[in-house]
């Protein structure tokens, strides 16, 4: 198992760029951020923008893998994104991921002014996003006429340094974005579930994750995708069981994860005050204690 850490942007560069810094050097495999233009968690905190974020990330590590949790089509446009990933992975010499989902309602789907939409044509026009942002990352030229997009002569020369392209990842929980997902990712995204609609702190256990995988490898099979090409990345930012609370809790869980067929774990980073508020020393000992047996099971198992 691969293991990653989500970084909020809600801090000043000078106050984040250790913590990038640290998980790089500490051995974690991935670190993401989150896209919004305001987070409603902390609607009035500050927050910066996630690609100009992982712009500076990629300036101060090496090695660690560099993402999105998730750019939407909330307020972003395929063609000015895929231009932006694809300077990003040159900046990093090869480390973006691009993590893309359908968007919820929201500060971010109502600052522009759009009219809301209902879940049928969020998909619809998810499926078109995701299609589009795939082809502009694959060509040199692109042109598209679709229902929300247009790209006329597109041009993302050089291209990404990653061939054929660099990898996207797709938060798909529901069986319309699975089917996407089953089209276009490299990875495939899930954190877990909503108790109920409109609460905010998902839950994730080892039982949801292993009914959504199912769920996706019947999608795959449907698509004619093969289910094994497709990582599984579980971000487990469930508030009321935070894999922080101790070494042992996040290595239990982990194992059950693993158990289960994810392949890539992520973790909120540890925040001194709510929400993600937890001991930064547990991450630390995760990294020296935990982290090195589950990559070794990783490398054993694709080996």
């Amino acid at each position: 198992m691969r293991v990653g850490v989500v970084i909020l942007p809600a801090q000043s560069w000078r106050e984040s760029a250790p913590y990038w810094r640290a998980v790089d050097e500490m051995g974690f495999d991935h670190a993401w951020t989150h896209d919004h233009l305001a987070w409603r968690d902390l609607l009035d905190k500050p927050w910066f923008a996630a690609l100009p974020t992982l712009t500076a990330a990629a300036a101060v590590t090496e090695r660690v893998r560099l993402g999105t949790l998730v750019c939407t089509p909330n307020y972003r446009h395929p063609v000015t994104l895929a231009k932006e990933a694809v300077a990003l992975d040159d900046i990093s010499e090869g480390r973006m991921i691009l993590g893309i989902g359908a968007g919820v309602d929201g500060p971010d789907a109502r600052v522009l002014g759009d009219p809301a939409v209902d879940t049928r044509t969020r998909m619809a026009r998810f499926a078109e996003f995701t299609e589009l942002t795939d082809r502009l990352l694959r060509q040199d030229v692109t042109d598209f006429a679709g229902n929300w997009y247009v790209a006329e002569g597109a041009r993302m020369f050089p291209g990404c340094r990653q061939r054929p392209r660099l990898p996207l990842a797709v938060a798909a929980t529901g069986p319309r974005a699975m089917r996407v997902a089953a089209r276009h990712a490299d990875v495939w995204i899930t954190n877990g579930t909503s108790p109920k609609p409109g609460l905010r702190a998902a839950v994730v256990d080892t039982d949801i994750v292993r009914e959504q995988l199912e769920r996706f490898d019947e999608v795959c099979a449907e698509t004619g995708r093969d289910p094994s090409a497709v990582a599984r990345l579980v971000y487990h930012g469930d508030r009321t069981h935070s894999a922080l609370r101790s070494v042992d809790a996040f290595a239990e869980l982990a194992g059950r994860y693993a158990e289960s067929g994810v392949t890539d774990l992520v973790v909120p980073f540890p925040r001194a005050e709510p929400p993600h508020q937890a001991d930064p020393a547990v991450l630390e000992r995760i990294a020296t204690d935990v982290l090195p047996a589950l990559q070794a099971r990783a490398n054993r198992t694709e080996g």
